[in-house]
């Protein structure tokens, strides 16, 4: 009881600092909102107004928000907290962007809204923030930085972005040798379950799932209809040699991003988030 009597004030401090020390979405003030103090009012009045002259142009929205801290979150947290709060993008098509920079955490996000998750990829958006918006933040150049990440952004949309090859290299070279053993497994574990079957479909069915995941980390879309027609092969040949029924049972996993949304404000039209992007440091 002694224990309780003295613990007690420290748990009730700590109750009542938990709420101070969490992230608080801050009032939305337009595309640009720095809390931080990092831009001039010019600089933050030049990028509001390039910003809603793109989405005028294109329905597009990017926004760009600095923060002083995070309240002990993770950026990427965040970045989803503030962009369905505010529902960046058209409640249609969630095509929204948001830049998210935490100032003492020298840390930075690419929140990308669903409707653009494939335009902006998870690969192109850490190639962003790696090679355009870092060296320049390094630099304490956070005005140019923020222009390049929003001209890189708004490039890619169009098409029209380009990854530095070197460094796509690297991002996806680590990925490969581990989706190649995954693909080992799968193709283990589905035989004995292909060979009890006479149809051919769920082989096909296999494939395209590879195929798509090829297609998501790779942009390789000729992947999907090759690996189809691989899948329908080999369901084919262990159906036909009887390959050996006597293994465990093979199970699938599909998982799926965060889900909900928001109904925007502050300007913006109601965009979902769901955590696809990329963070970084400088």
């Amino acid at each position: 009881m002694k224990l309780v009597r003295r613990l007690w004030p420290v748990v009730l401090v700590w109750l009542l600092a938990t709420p101070v020390l969490a992230f608080t979405v801050p009032p939305n003030q337009g595309f640009v909102t720095d809390r931080a103090g990092i831009l001039t009012q010019q600089q933050k009045n030049d990028l509001e107004h390039a910003l809603r002259a793109y989405r005028q142009q294109t329905s597009n929205e990017i926004a760009v928000v600095i923060v002083p801290k995070l309240g002990g979150e993770a950026i990427e947290d965040v970045g989803v907290q503030v962009g369905r709060a505010w529902g960046i993008g058209s409640k249609q098509k969630s095509n929204g962007i948001l830049l998210l920079i935490a100032a003492e955490e020298r840390r930075m996000t690419i929140q990308v809204g669903y409707g653009l998750e494939g335009a902006v990829p998870d690969l192109t958006a850490k190639a962003i923030i790696d090679r355009d918006i870092t060296p320049l933040f390094r630099a304490g150049k956070y005005h140019e930085g923020i222009l390049a990440g929003i001209d890189a952004l708004e490039k890619n949309i169009g098409g029209e972005y380009a990854p530095d090859p070197e460094q796509q290299a690297k991002d996806t070279s680590g990925i490969f040798p581990f989706f190649v053993v995954v693909c080992f497994i799968i193709l283990h574990l589905s035989a004995s379950l292909l060979a009890r079957s006479k149809s051919w479909w769920m082989g096909g069915i296999i494939g395209g799932v590879i195929g798509i995941i090829l297609t998501l980390l790779y942009s390789f879309w000729i992947a999907i209809p090759i690996f189809v027609l691989l899948g329908l092969l080999f369901d084919s040949i262990v159906s036909k040699t009887g390959w050996p029924r006597g293994g465990g049972r093979g199970g699938f996993w599909f998982g799926g991003g965060i889900g909900g949304g928001s109904s925007g404000g502050g300007g913006f039209g109601g965009g979902s988030f769901g955590g696809g992007g990329a963070s970084g440091g400088w």
